[in-house]
């Protein structure tokens, strides 16, 4: 049974999402001084992470906590959702993710429009003449 599985796969109509892989020499790092509220805390550290990747010209800054260490985390998790989105389209995790939202919404609407009867949009008062 072993030879059957190479043949499933040849004939599977999925193209195969391709994995993200940062490479460091492709990153372009800049920390530059904070802005927004957060007062003196903010606007006197360097805790903004500015991260671009070279190849593609893609440019994520991050400046969600007050930890330079985490914003550095949070801008390569970022930077790689946006290149899992261009180089896989409708393959990548968030297209996939937003696809699965949609379809349970849909299903949500159809049973209860099953059970409920379609909604009235006529709002006018009946005349009682």
């Amino acid at each position: 049974m072993p030879a059957v599985r190479p043949l499933l796969q040849l004939f599977s109509t999925k193209p195969e999402r391709k994995k993200i892989v940062l490479q460091a020499e492709d990153l372009v790092e800049t920390f530059v001084k904070g802005s927004g509220p957060g007062g003196q805390c903010i606007n006197k550290r360097s805790s903004c992470v500015d991260l671009r990747h070279i190849p593609t010209g893609i440019r994520v800054q991050c400046q969600q906590t007050r930890s330079l260490q985490e914003n550095r985390g949070i801008a390569r998790k970022l930077l790689k959702e946006k290149l899992d989105d261009l180089v896989n389209g409708a393959q990548s995790k968030n297209n996939k993710k937003a696809a699965k939202i949609a379809k349970q919404k849909a299903r949500r609407a159809k049973r209860a429009k099953e059970k409920y009867g379609a909604p009235q949009t006529d709002h006018s008062p009946a005349s009682s003449s």
